[in-house]
């Protein structure tokens, strides 16, 4: 049973990967024999909770929802409400409140949603706002600059107030969904009118644990809830109509990761089973709730692992939230059912709709995964919640159904198809009061009290949730907003989702494309590798220790292997002991065959037609896909890059090939048409330069390297590539694969050795007419000094390094900020030209932010890269390592945090390191490590701060934590900086999407996977033609004599 059940959960996760239609077609066959017979009634009964409910609006309906009402989020003044609510409370100082107040009341108008029909609230609500924005707005001498020098009298007199007032309205909106901020209230509230006759399960706000410190205090909350919950409210004697505590297992663990499975075993376990003892004892319900895609198969897991845990045995107080926009859920119930069956349980299930889609779509597609794990439609999520429904209540013997809903015709079908079984009814507190007054009004033997899911916190950890309850109530497609609406007929309201799914011609949402067809017709999509799939896990946990063969690499020329003497033993960063392979540096001979090959067959290659040269990289894109497990094992031996670095390095290059293809069929497939004096012709068209020097980097040895090389061969160039030398091995398997593509074996030459030895000879040589390259700065200044000996001027396109910095104000959230610099200053042990190098972080909010970045960075392993499990693995060489170690020797007063390495590891291992700086001056030169750099600013010193960066004149990458859309803009418009990211992290430009470049110091541009890198390898001929001159201009005597 227990391999069935294993077995099973395989299976479940597999389902991602099916079509939708093949989902729909099983829960309609399932779905309809039952839902048929009873579909007049559902119909009816939905009609009759409608009427009734729209009866009620006028002496149940809040003021709140009133204003919801009136400000939907499909406008933009529920946009700026919903922006406001998100982060004034979190805000500690005054100067970023005033901020935020005029940045939002000053960009919109409110004047339209005054009137005496809007209703008394609404309309004192809209006036407010509109006097607000007008006092509040700036004089046009300050509209260019962050701060204010001509603030009028009422302005500095007015902000104080309305900062009071704006706060306490947005905290009487959070209290509508918010049921109270502690357990002592909350437990009293339930004794009120409105709720008597409900039961509860009570939910800590909080999104997740970012520190081991966040992970105990929830902990403790969590118990507390269970005593309260246990000893003060009155429980049944069957748990299953006892009140209940919900609770979210990343709360309970910073790094609540499939990956981290063995740690959770250790760590997150014997927690849960603690709460469970505790809740057993007091006899009330822990429900545990649904997290992210991601993490799905993982709760299952854990979930299993309570349910067979001794301790916990007689006791059926134990479920969990069931997602029913996920593709898995209809098939996740039969799993459940079985493992109550072995266990002798009857199971809690909670049955949802979901809140997290549009951030699983938003996902999947940056994952680049075959299919979505969710259904893109809503009405296919309604029908996969009644089809889980009836499964439900047709396993009651071992489940016991809760169905949570806010909608007329779910309620109605479960009321008609559940007339002979027992279940429960959830709703959450504050969205549709209405329905509450529905349910106290018919209880019944089936259902005899509705359950309110009651979330308790404080304003610090209510806006996240408060945020999708926002959205929840806003959007134009939620039944609580077209309930309120009485514009809206009832017909409408009530709907049935299975008419509408048979209405569909295809069932996938033709406005959201699958992942890998998103960039179409321009592209195709590079397709991703799901690390969190059970299938992709089992088949990389033995990958790296199966075979453990070397390589030998030599230059090519014609693809014809050049063995020298002058050979290199490999070993990987990872391990001083492990043998990669061997590589052939190339010899002089070497060299000198590469130039003259490439200057004698870049003619012909030229004339090659763009579609076959598209062809050719298309044919190499897919051979990349289909040998990326051998090149996968490859880069994490010899560059020791993680395994999920790695596989997105090869999505890059892949990215390139289809991206580069797509841009040359555009700039090369037409001429350019300028009008000009009659009787004359002129256009421009592209040629290419000639032989381009091709000089990569070891840090994205399959991107880079591959993106270089096909913007050249699209152009007509001939290519000398020259990769880094730390990462021969993987660049010669890769040329292999790029002439199995096609690629004519003049057409590139792959040269093997030391870039100062092999650089001078070539650069200096006339037939190289441009120089692709990405590296250090002095490098680029190096390669430009020899290309200025050179009689002619020839290009160079470099990409160099960043002292990349991230601006942190008290507006941002400093969970989603922590999140971010970790990602970006830590990922691939911080060698990324674009890896974030100093953390500047507006002083209200400093101590805050750095406490929990320190304890999130804790958390961070450090190990061999071939771990799935292993966060950072090493540094490229000694050198670079020795670099890191001098760096801290200089600043060793000023270490706030140095993580300790395993001592086992015998690679050039760093751990992340955080050194707090006084002066940004202090900092001269890019640190390549996993080093982080923090900085305190003031508030009103924005403006300085950027002028400071400029100063440094390194223009990679700059990103910006703030909802403050004056300050957004402002740093957008005076940082010289190439690449600027608003609330995320700052490393993984994508292709085509995210144009990757610098200036300054960081480079010349311009940016790789953008729409200008191209004509960078081309030149530019002008034709113009007299037409005249050969008898005359026929077209203008042949003009027609027609009058207009």
């Amino acid at each position: 049973m227990d391999q069935i059940i294993n077995n099973e959960l395989i299976e479940i996760d597999n389902i991602t990967c099916l079509e939708e239609s093949v989902i729909v077609k099983k829960m309609m066959d399932y779905l309809l024999p039952e839902y048929l017979n009873k579909k007049d009634q559902i119909n009816n009964r939905a009609l009759e909770i409608v009427r009734e409910s729209r009866k009620s609006i006028s002496l149940i309906k809040s003021p709140i929802e009133n204003l919801l009402q009136e400000y939907k989020l499909n406008t933009e003044e529920g946009t700026v409400l919903l922006c406001l609510a998100e982060a004034l409370l979190r805000i500690p100082d005054q100067k970023t409140i005033d901020r935020l107040l005029e940045d939002k009341f000053t960009s919109t108008d409110w004047k339209k949603h005054t009137g005496f029909d809007k209703g008394i609230f609404v309309n004192a609500s809209s006036w407010a706002f509109l006097i607000t924005g007008n006092i509040l707005k700036r004089n046009k001498f300050d509209e260019s600059s962050i701060e204010e020098n001509y603030k009028s009298l009422l302005k500095k007199s007015s902000e104080p107030v309305f900062r009071s007032i704006i706060r306490k309205a947005v905290m009487v909106l959070a209290k509508q969904f918010v049921f109270k901020s502690k357990m002592e209230e909350a437990v009293k509230f339930t004794k009120s009118e409105k709720y008597k006759n409900n039961i509860f399960s009570f939910d800590m706000l909080g999104e997740g644990a970012r520190t081991q410190e966040d992970a105990e205090k929830y902990f403790q909350e969590y118990k507390k809830s269970i005593e309260f919950t246990g000893d003060i409210l009155s429980n049944d004697e069957d748990v299953r109509y006892s009140n209940g505590v919900s609770i979210k297992l990343s709360a309970l663990n910073s790094r609540y990761e499939r990956h981290k499975y063995k740690d959770l075993e250790t760590e997150l376990i014997p927690k849960l089973i603690e709460l469970g003892l505790l809740a057993k004892k007091k006899n009330i319900q822990l429900c545990i709730d649904a997290e992210e895609d991601k993490r799905f198969i993982l709760s299952l897991k854990i979930f299993k692992k309570l349910i067979e845990t001794k301790e916990l045995s007689n006791w059926n107080g134990l479920g969990l939230a069931l997602q029913a926009y996920q593709k898995r859920a209809f098939y996740t119930i039969d799993w459940i059912n079985n493992i109550a069956i072995k266990n002798n349980k009857v199971i809690p299930i909670r049955l949802v709709k979901g809140a997290y889609w549009d951030s699983e779509i938003k996902a999947a597609q940056e994952l680049g995964l075959e299919k979505y794990p969710v259904f893109t439609r809503k009405a296919i999520t309604d029908l996969s919640w009644m089809a889980c429904a009836i499964k439900m209540l047709k396993y009651q013997k071992n489940i016991f159904p809760a169905f949570a809903t806010h909608n007329a015709h779910s309620i109605a079908f479960i009321e008609e198809v559940g007339k002979n079984s027992n279940f429960e009814f959830q709703r959450i507190h504050g969205m549709a009061d209405i329905l509450n007054d529905y349910f106290n009004k018919n209880l019944n033997n089936n259902y005899s009290k509705c359950r309110i899911y009651a979330p308790v916190g404080n304003y610090e950890d209510l806006l996240p949730y408060l945020m999708r309850r926002l959205l929840e109530n806003g959007a134009n497609t939620s039944f609580v907003n077209k309930l309120n609406d009485l514009k809206i007929e009832i017909d409408e309201l009530i709907s049935d989702p299975i008419e509408i799914v048979k209405s569909y011609k295809e069932y996938d949402n033709p406005y959201i494309p699958l992942p890998n067809k998103m960039f179409l017709p321009n592209r195709e999509n590079s397709l991703g590798t799901n690390l969190f799939s059970e299938k992709t896990i089992a088949k990389l946990e033995n990958f790296f220790s199966l075979s453990n063969e070397n390589h030998n690499a030599h230059s090519l020329i014609l693809n014809k292997e050049k063995i020298s003497s002058n050979n290199i033993k490999i070993f990987s960063p990872s391990s001083n002991t492990k043998i990669v392979g061997n590589i052939s540096y190339a010899d002089e001979n070497t060299i000198n065959d590469a130039l003259k090959v490439s200057k004698e067959y870049q003619k012909k290659w030229s004339s090659v037609g763009i579609d076959e040269k598209i062809k050719i990289i298309k044919n190499f894109a897919l051979l990349l896909e289909n040998n990326k497990e051998d090149l996968l094992k490859i880069c994490v031996n010899e560059a020791g890059k993680t395994i999920s670095d790695s596989y997105n390095d090869l999505r890059e290059a892949i990215d390139f090939c289809y991206y580069y293809s797509s841009e040359a069929k555009k700039i090369l497939n037409k001429e350019i048409i300028f009008d000009g004096p009659t009787g004359e012709k002129n256009k421009l068209i592209y040629e290419s330069k000639g032989v381009i020097f091709c000089i990569s980097p070891w840090n994205f040895p399959i991107a880079i390297f591959v993106g270089q090389i096909v913007a050249a061969l699209l152009c007509g160039n001939t290519v000398i590539a020259k990769p880094a030398e730390q990462t021969s091995i993987i660049s010669y398997k890769i040329i292999k694969l790029l002439f199995d593509a096609g690629l004519p074996v003049n057409a590139l030459q792959l040269i093997l050795g030391e870039g100062s030895k092999i650089g001078e000879k070539i650069l200096q040589n006339d037939c190289i007419k441009g120089v692709m390259f990405t590296g250090s700065c002095e490098t680029a200044k190096s390669i430009q000094n020899y290309l200025n000996k050179r009689e002619e001027l020839v290009s160079l396109t470099a990409e160099t390094g960043g002292q990349n910095f991230m601006i942190v104000d008290s507006s941002a959230l400093t969970e989603q900020v922590v999140d971010d610099v970790i990602e970006s200053a830590f990922n691939s042990a911080g060698q990324r030209c674009s890896a974030l190098r100093i953390l500047a972080i507006q002083n209200e909010v400093y101590e805050k932010t750095i406490q929990m970045l320190i304890g999130a960075t804790k958390k961070i392993k450090v190990g061999l890269p071939d771990k799935l499990d292993t966060d950072l693995g090493p540094l490229i060489d000694e050198n670079a390592k020795e670099k890191i170690n001098n760096h801290l020797t200089k600043f060793k007063n000023k270490i706030l945090f140095d993580l300790p390495i395993n001592n086992d590891l015998n690679g050039f291992y760093v751990g992340p390191k955080i050194i707090e700086l006084d002066k940004l001056g202090d900092i001269k030169n890019e640190v390549f490590g996993p080093v982080l750099h923090v900085y305190k600013y003031k508030s009103n010193e924005l403006e300085k701060l950027i002028e400071s960066i400029n100063k440094m004149n390194y223009g990679l990458t700059l990103g910006l934590h703030s909802r403050i859309d004056n300050t957004i803009n402002y740093v957008f418009k005076n940082a010289n900086i190439g690449n600027i990211y608003i609330n995320r992290n700052i490393t993984g430009a994508v292709v085509g999407v995210q144009p990757f470049g610098g200036r300054g110091l960081s480079g010349t541009g311009p940016k790789a996977g953008g729409p200008n890198y191209l004509i960078n390898l081309l030149n530019e001929k002008t034709y113009s033609h007299d037409m005249t001159t050969s008898g005359g201009n026929a077209s203008l005597f042949m003009l027609p004599e027609k009058n207009n």
